[in-house]
């Protein structure tokens, strides 16, 4: 891959970055659990038979047995986390830390007591100011789709009602998007939505977050989980996004475990179809974005506007022959709370997508009591189609680009559904 990695040239050192979290979670997850007196209990009465019970490697496996730390942290292990571990085995971080090093306990004793080790003895070359570098990257961005991702339309494709009075022009709108998904499909989605109080509780909200797991499983959110395929992630590039991103300055939440609810699905289906029981899968691999749009305040239009361009630059420095597109999803115009509950604006959202088509720029800098007056308290998801918007080639100076589909539907139950898709050229 082509984005910095500088701490490599670090000997002695493993760090902990999105690909080991990656690589490690079941790991790390086997190590918590030795946080229970009940656990670690099991785990000395036969700890090969605890570990099995754990979806690791074999070698993650045998580098618990061996109680090799460094080991561990090679296959993905952090320290924190393997402290648990060294903590069931009566070891204090001092005992832990002087296994790693090759030294006894007393003289690594001796060596922090006479003022530790010296950091004499780093190789390599410093890099080159700036986040990353741009890098002979092989993947690129192919197009973004814009589409609302209303939980009911999932309920009329799953129960078979696409064609009845009130879900049938909907469904028409998007036989061409259909069409054109089977002549460019992607390798990677980028999707972007927002979660709806399913894999984030009101525990921990963030930002902006991304699924780095290699799938992800669709969430019962009351009424049972949709009857459609795990969403398979693509964890490595994933991995090398949030890096990017965050040396791009985003604080950027990595997610290694979650439920994808309609936010997520509802758009797969809409543009991929229904797969058949015999082939249960969707057509590409999805990379989830969340963006809080649930409590306030939103992220704004503007840094919505910018992160699409910092996940530009991210895909095309990871060294790859990938076709991506990028999804936003949400919106248009709807309220579902108080006395405004089913407000829609239709030319308050035409508006909007002519601007998003013609001046994305000047868009994204309407700030969010426009959304929430004008659009509806939930129209604030309309922020996340910025998103899309600005990974595109013609916000970097390109071209600008083709415009293959839109369409404009009310209503789909509380909702004013909106849909384009944008090639670059």
């Amino acid at each position: 891959m082509a984005l910095d990695k500088p701490y490599q040239d670090i000997p002695g050192t493993i760090i902990f970055d999105a690909e080991q979290a990656r690589r490690g979670y079941w790991l790390n997850q086997f190590c918590s659990s030795l946080m229970q007196a009940e656990n670690r209990a099991r785990f000395k009465a036969d700890e090969r038979a605890y570990l099995d019970a754990w979806p690791m490697s074999e070698e993650q496996k045998q580098a618990v047995l061996a109680r090799d730390l460094n080991w561990c942290m090679r296959t993905g292990g952090n320290i924190y986390f393997l402290a648990r571990l060294g903590a069931t085995d009566g070891l204090s971080f001092q005992q832990m830390a002087g296994s790693m090093t090759g030294m006894s306990e007393q003289a690594y004793r001796d060596m922090m007591i006479s003022g530790g080790r010296s950091p004499a003895g780093v190789v390599g070359t410093p890099p080159a100011p700036g986040p990353c570098r741009p890098g002979p990257g092989l993947a690129r961005i192919s197009a973004s789709v814009y589409t609302s991702h209303v939980p009911a339309i999932g309920v009329a494709i799953d129960q078979g009602r696409t064609e009845e009075p009130y879900w049938q022009p909907l469904f028409a709108g998007y036989a061409a998007s259909r069409q054109w998904m089977l002549e460019n499909r992607p390798d990677v989605i980028l999707l972007v939505y927002n979660d709806h109080a399913t894999a984030f509780s009101l525990d921990m909200i963030p930002t902006f977050a991304i699924g780095c797991a290699p799938e992800f499983k669709p969430a019962d959110e009351g009424w049972g989980a949709r009857p459609v395929p795990v969403v398979q992630g693509h964890p490595e590039l994933a991995a090398h996004i949030a890096q990017s991103l965050i040396q791009q300055d985003f604080d950027l939440t990595i997610v290694n475990r979650m439920e994808v609810d309609h936010g997520l699905t509802v758009p797969l289906s809409l543009m991929c179809g229904q797969p058949p029981a015999d082939h249960f899968s969707w057509p590409c691999k999805v990379i989830p974005i969340a963006v809080n749009v649930v409590q306030y305040p939103a992220p704004s239009g503007r840094r919505c506007f910018q992160l699409g361009q910092a996940i530009r630059r991210a895909v095309e420095s990871f060294d790859a022959a990938l076709t991506v597109q990028i999804w936003g999803t949400g919106g248009m115009s709807h309220q579902l709370q108080g006395a405004r509950a089913g407000l829609i604006n239709r030319g308050w959202d035409n508006a909007f997508l002519d601007q998003l088509i013609a001046d994305p720029a000047a868009l994204a800098q309407r700030p969010h009591i426009d959304y929430l007056r004008e659009a509806g308290s939930e129209g604030i998801e309309l922020v996340m189609w910025l998103v899309a918007r600005g990974a595109m080639a013609d916000v970097a100076g390109g071209p600008p680009p083709r415009l293959r589909q839109r369409f404009y539907h009310v209503p789909a139950s509380n909702t004013a559904v909106g849909h384009l898709i944008l090639e670059n050229t």
